[in-house]
């Protein structure tokens, strides 16, 4: 007879693994089709910095996106890491996409490794199999620049598998604090949240690893880690500052504009309920969350009742399992942790929602899958066996659904067309689907259409300046200044600090022989402290337009400075 239980004992990581591998490639590799869409056409199509690898060195110096003024992020790993896919094949998508699943499978399997140290073989397959088929991972794996969020996810999680087996074996040695800060300083390459690493590992300490054994050096190797691991941060920090300019992040999501403290968490707290659905039931997926489809409230409410309910259950079970199970306290720790940056309580981010930010945090609640399956499955051993096998079945069945839900949704990023086409029928009240609509019907110059989009878009959120700039330049380019003056203005008024309407607008009026307008919005344009010397030009154009007409009089800004020997700024 055939002893079934000890073949599984002694095969169990392998088959597991199997298993593992086998649900990260049904849910991932039909993104091997897709092309290049949305953030992809612009950080790694149309950048041609990253078609060659002619110069590393502009390559790990240069801002992520140089589209001033969002030039404030720095990813110089990334960067070089697709810069090597594009020249390896030839710019073609396809290896890009290749390297997402490789690297998505690798993560899965860095999962089942964390995870087989914290829970019995069972919970631990349960929590790595429920992270591999997470839908919310479609737009980390079939967006390429979601790569990003694959390689800081594999350097967190297995620095904290590394640093949890060392710790447990009491083997927390040179090489493995060398390993731990290598995955450290490869995340922070990659992209900025791998600094929340220390909490990462803080929150090992805190709950599974606070039974075990004491160290024979005292914990003083451990303490050295995180003193190295905070040191390196700082270091970053400073590197990176002086790249972009400044310790700030990304430019702030126009919706948390001129927004404090309070206001950021009310308006966070009501979109709690949405964070929930991704994380626990995601069978609606989106490209982008945005007004009028997210509800923004940055005042108390009713609308904060649902938010304020599920984050009460949330802490309380958060609390419970403090004193009752270490793993379970564990997994909504990381998620706490991982989630803290994009939460836009403590600092305003570029993004209010969105679907890659969640990757990281997903491994807490794959874990937490883990932990309560195991709670779930000791219950059911009193249960008759057909109850049993019906759990089983339907936990399966939800798994097989999941990943066939991810595949299918792996199509929705195959190039900007379809991407949204998806957005814009799916939800229909997100401005920023018409939005993008627009913008891709007006580089076809399908006019009528493209305004229609762009109008549908600003009826949707007129607080956004992206639909009336995009509508504007479209309009000039066309000749029809006059009303590109009008949408202009409303994008200055918006966002009066950045510099395109403002020469857009002095430019038209240039052309409409406007010049003391033209003159008058350009040094407007010359106080936003970007791009100087273009609003220089315009100066001297109008200027000179004015002399010709003999209507310059005391207003000619330029001559009258250099008379004078003022510094032009």
């Amino acid at each position: 007879m055939i002893d079934w239980s000890g073949l599984w004992s002694r095969r169990a990581p392998w088959v597991a693994a199997a298993l593992v591998v086998l649900a990260a490639l049904v849910a991932s590799v039909s993104s091997l089709g897709n092309g290049f869409a949305l953030d992809d056409v612009l950080v790694i199509e149309r950048r041609n910095l990253l078609h060659s690898l002619s110069n590393i060195p502009a390559l790990l110096t240069t801002a992520y996106w140089q589209l001033p003024p969002e030039d404030t992020l720095w990813r110089p790993l990334g960067l070089l890491s697709f810069a090597t896919q594009w020249v390896a094949g030839d710019g073609a998508p396809l290896l890009f996409h290749a390297v997402s699943v490789l690297l998505y499978v690798a993560v899965c399997l860095v999962v089942l490794a964390l995870a087989w140290q914290l829970l019995p073989a069972a919970g631990a397959l349960a929590a790595a199999l429920v992270f591999a088929v997470h839908p919310v991972h479609v737009e980390s794996v079939g967006n390429i620049v979601g790569q990003l969020e694959l390689w800081v996810a594999l350097a967190v999680v297995g620095a904290a598998a590394v640093y949890t087996r060392a710790r447990r074996t009491d083997r927390l040695h040179a090489p493995t604090v060398l390993a731990v800060l290598a995955l450290a300083l490869l995340g922070l390459g990659m992209k900025e949240h791998a600094v929340l690493l220390v909490g990462v590992l803080l929150a090992l300490e805190l709950t599974v690893l606070r039974d075990a054994p004491p160290a024979r050096d005292g914990g003083m190797r451990a303490r050295i880690l995180f003193v190295a691991l905070a040191s390196i941060t700082l270091l970053w920090l400073l590197v990176r500052s002086d790249i972009v300019g400044g310790l700030a992040g990304d430019r702030a999501h126009v919706a948390l504009k001129d927004l404090g403290l309070t206001q950021r968490a009310w308006l966070m707290l009501g979109l709690v309920p949405e964070l929930a659905r991704l994380f626990v039931w995601p069978a609606r997926l989106y490209a982008d969350y945005s007004p009028q489809y997210t509800a923004l409230h940055t005042a108390p409410g009713l609308a904060h009742l649902p938010g304020l309910l599920i984050l009460g259950a949330f802490m309380g079970l958060l609390g419970w399992s403090w004193r009752r199970d270490h793993a379970l306290a564990l997994a909504l720790a990381w998620i706490a942790v991982t989630y803290s940056i994009v939460a836009n309580i403590v600092v305003p981010t570029g993004i209010l929602l969105a679907e890659r930010t969640l990757f990281l945090s997903t491994v807490g609640i794959a874990l937490a899958a883990g932990a309560l399956w195991l709670r779930l499955w000791g219950w059911l051993q009193a249960r008759p066996g057909s109850v049993r096998t019906l759990v089983i079945a339907s936990a399966v069945a939800v798994l097989g659904v999941a990943a066939a839900h991810s595949a299918e949704r792996q199509h929705a990023w195959k190039d900007n067309d379809t991407m949204v086409a998806a957005l814009v029928t799916e939800a229909p009240m997100n401005f920023r689907g018409h939005f993008w609509l627009g913008d891709e019907l007006l580089r076809r110059e399908e006019f009528v259409a493209g305004e229609t989009a762009m109008r549908r878009a600003m009826a949707l959120w007129p607080e956004h300046d992206g639909p009336p700039l995009g509508l504007a330049l479209r309009l000039q380019a066309r000749g029809l200044c006059e009303p590109a003056l009008h949408f202009y203005g409303i994008a200055r008024r918006l966002e009066p600090r950045k510099p395109t309407p403002h020469f857009g607008a002095s430019g038209c009026l240039i052309a409409m022989q406007r010049f003391r307008e033209a003159r008058a919005v350009a040094l407007q344009g010359l106080e936003t402290g970007r791009s100087a010397d273009a609003f220089r030009f315009l100066i001297y154009v109008a200027d000179s337009s004015l002399a010709a007409s003999d209507s310059a009089g005391p207003n000619w800004w330029l001559a009258r400075r250099r008379r004078t020997g003022a510094r032009v700024p």
